[in-house]
């Protein structure tokens, strides 16, 4: 026997409530960009993040459940990053339409593995009206915001055959399409690429208040 002393590790202290379920949110993100949602498990789940089957017991009562604080998260950052876009652009209406669309391409959300998972949720939206509940809670605004702007813009710019529901719903297909794009065929171009798309429409509507400018 070696006269080597082993002293022993202090344990580990248990992460904070929060920091678990984000870390299982996480690993959920990853399992159905991966996996979709009829494949993921909640051991792949637990596996990902590293965390035993109880750890996901104890913070969430169901997989349903995990998967509503999931899109919960999706839809909170998402929400977070276009108010901080819009807050920052400032008080004219032309800048601030252009900066909640840019919001969409920044690259924290727009992500391959983040909107695998988004298109995920909206194609069992029809079958769990819950999705759409929370999606809404946070999108409603947005989408009001929107439509105000574009209401502004043709009021101030005399666009007097353009319809604002018309505008406002074209321009969130149009940025719609673009994420479709971005997950299906990535290589077809890029996030930036199909930014400038999105802002080259806005120059059609409202050619006295939008260029289609290079994006830096």
């Amino acid at each position: 026997m070696s006269g080597e002393v082993v002293t022993a590790q202090p344990k580990k202290r248990t992460a904070p409530k929060e920091v678990r379920r984000k870390q299982l949110i996480m690993a959920a993100i990853d399992s159905i960009s991966k996996r979709g949602f009829s494949d993921t498990t909640l051991r792949h789940v637990t596996e990902t993040a590293g965390l035993s089957h109880g750890v996901v017991n104890y913070h969430f009562d169901s997989k349903e459940a995990l998967y509503d604080a999931t899109l919960g998260f999706l839809a909170q950052e998402h929400y977070a990053t276009w108010s901080q876009y819009l807050a920052d652009a400032g008080p004219d209406p032309a800048r601030q339409l252009e900066s909640i669309i840019r919001a969409d391409f920044d690259k924290k959300i727009c992500t391959h593995t983040k909107l695998a998972v988004w298109f995920a949720f909206w194609g069992q939206a029809k079958y769990r009206p819950n999705y759409i509940k929370i999606h809404n809670k946070y999108d409603n605004e947005r989408d009001q915001n929107i439509l105000d702007l574009c209401s502004q813009i043709i009021s101030s710019g005399g666009y007097d055959d353009l319809n604002p529901e018309r505008a406002a719903r074209m321009i969130e297909t149009q940025t719609d399409g673009a994420w479709l794009s971005l997950l299906l065929y990535p290589k077809v171009a890029p996030r930036q690429e199909l930014l400038k798309d999105c802002l080259a429409l806005l120059a059609r509507l409202f050619p006295d208040h939008f260029t289609a400018v290079p994006i830096e």
